[in-house]
């Protein structure tokens, strides 16, 4: 294996670096020390609860299976820099993890459980990840046979550590953070502390790096920007393999020594029936949650007026979704934020109703939202044009990716986002499209190109095109748009077939099939994806409309 690069940040200018640390925006707290804080001052409150409830877990247990664990990597040679991938659920033993490798000066790389063999080995190899950290078997998939099959691809051969008490010891996960006398929990600085892979328009995921500073700004920030609240419950039902459950999950209710309430597989009841029995006065969660928790508690006929902090963005939120909130007692803060800038704006608790239902929110605090035309000047208030940002919370850089660095990061400290918004006269900002072509479904992100390169070396299909069309419930479901050679023919049950054997995700398999005689482009040839969703919904409305008048 080839060594990689050191992770480091490339795009903060150290001029910029000295205003952010002279205005007390970046510190040089960390994940761990913040640990240590609340353990040494509130050894015996509550920092997780996980299991539905079952589980219940001190700052003085956390700091102690912590140091158990970062002492055992170490001696397996871990050290700082070193990348750890962990691909774990929400579950008391993630949080471990993430703050031992903090505390190492090691880089967590968070990943989604339902990565599979593709995702994984495009992560690995990218990183040179010194360890990865899986389940045994998780949603009736068994990941041993994923990793082997990595390794046997040649490349990348990390240790691999078992989140399963059968494993053998030295690579079970119980195992090594279990047993007794347990070191303290070390807080080494790191230049990065995470790397967080996200999809673009571009087939390859791009690998973003975040320091402890920017990070730990970013929540810090958002909590004072909310308000003080003593009794706030961070309740994450978001993977925490993601950017937002693990920021606005794991690091905001660490960082404040607040308890965190973790909940692994998405059930709307189960999840009304956590938050009456263990709490829950905050989350970020996509529109996907928000909409069957309200239809949950619509049904039982019940009323969460304790959720007075429901962030919710990443797709569209409608209007109605948020009064139909707001009837139950569920306060909803429309906002905006990307892996690349984190949170950026954020309705406030103070918001009207019809703010908090239409616009995605104010700038946070010593934030900066710009929005500008095709040629980088900025337009007045109203005008649609492109959301740059800039903050001391933003990402700095894209690992090893000069071209997409030098793209997206711009002199100045300001970061293109790519999505299309308009500022309102009093500052709210409204997203009105994307510049990308990313799909987000149930909130996470779907990068089209990937799936339309595999589409096209079928040998069926001409041409494809990868679009997202609407859904109440996931915001966007995946449609395959393609043109069939002549005389030949495939459906969607092939497709996705074919598709779940290279070893791609689930939850990226199109959930649609369109087959059509052309794809619409412009005089340059490019596909035009908005004239083909426009085409499929006045489709689909005349055959309801057709279907009403029999």
């Amino acid at each position: 294996m080839t060594a990689r690069p050191p992770l480091v940040d490339v795009v903060t200018p150290p001029e910029r670096a000295a205003r952010y640390r002279a205005d007390g925006l970046w510190t040089d707290d960390t994940l761990a020390s913040m640990v240590n804080r609340h353990a040494d001052r509130a050894p015996d409150s509550v920092a997780v609860i996980d299991e539905l409830g079952a589980g219940t877990h001190t700052y003085r247990t956390l700091r102690r299976d912590a140091a158990r664990l970062a002492g055992r990597l170490a001696r397996l040679g871990l050290a700082a820099g070193d990348v750890v991938s962990v691909q774990l659920p929400n579950r008391y033993r993630t949080v471990v993890t993430a703050v031992a490798v903090q505390s190492l000066g090691a880089v967590i790389n968070p990943l989604l459980p339902n990565y599979r063999a593709r995702e994984i080995a495009h992560v690995l190899a990218t990183a040179r990840s010194r360890v990865l950290i899986t389940p045994g078997t998780y949603r009736n998939f068994d990941y041993l046979p994923m990793v082997d099959e990595i390794r046997q691809r040649g490349g990348v051969d990390p240790l691999h550590v078992v989140d399963d008490e059968s494993a053998p010891a030295d690579r079970s996960l119980p195992a090594l953070i279990d047993g007794s006398g347990a070191p303290a929990l070390p807080e080494v600085p790191s230049p990065v502390s995470e790397l967080i892979f996200t999809s673009g328009t571009e087939a390859t995921p791009k690998a973003i790096m975040h320091t402890e500073a920017n990070t730990n700004c970013a929540v810090r920030t958002l909590f004072a920007d909310l308000g003080a609240d003593h009794d706030r419950v961070v309740w994450m039902p978001s993977p925490v393999g993601h950017s937002t459950g693990f920021n606005y999950g794991i690091r905001a209710a660490l960082y404040h020594g607040r308890p965190l309430v973790l909940q692994d597989r998405w059930d709307a009841a189960e999840a009304v029936d956590l938050l009456l029995a263990r709490g829950g006065t905050y989350t970020l969660a996509a529109t996907t949650f928000l909409a069957d928790l309200v239809r949950e508690c619509e049904s039982r006929g019940i009323r969460l007026p304790q959720l007075r902090e429901f962030g919710c963005g990443g797709a569209p939120v409608p209007p109605d979704l948020v009064r139909r909130a707001d009837a139950l007692g569920i306060q909803v803060l429309r906002l905006y934020g990307s892996t690349e800038v984190l949170c950026a704006t954020w309705n406030r608790p103070g918001d009207t109703l019809e703010r908090r239902a239409n616009t995605d929110g104010l700038a946070l605090s010593r934030t900066e939202v710009d929005i500008r035309d095709d040629d980088g000047r900025s337009v007045p208030p109203g005008t649609p044009g492109e959301l740059h940002v800039r903050s001391a919370q933003a990402s700095v850089g894209f690992f090893a990716d000069p071209e997409r660095t030098a793209a997206t990061y711009l002199p100045g400290g300001w970061v293109r986002s790519g999505d299309l918004a308009s500022l309102d006269a009093e500052g709210y900002l409204t997203i009105v499209g994307r510049k990308k072509e990313i799909i987000i479904r149930g909130g996470v992100n779907i990068a089209p190109r990937e799936i339309e390169e595999m589409i096209a070396a079928f040998p069926e299909v001409d041409r494809v095109a990868v679009i997202g069309l609407p859904d109440d419930r996931l915001g966007e479901r995946t449609c395959a748009c393609v043109v069939l050679h002549p005389g030949r023919s495939i459906d969607l049950a092939e497709i996705v077939a074919r598709l779940r054997a290279t070893g791609l995700a689930v939850y990226k398999l199109p959930e649609r099939l369109h087959v059509m005689p052309e794809l619409p482009t412009t005089p340059s040839g490019k596909v035009q994806k908005h004239v083909i969703t426009q085409q499929i919904q006045r489709h689909e409305r005349q055959a309801a409309d057709a279907e009403g008048e029999r």
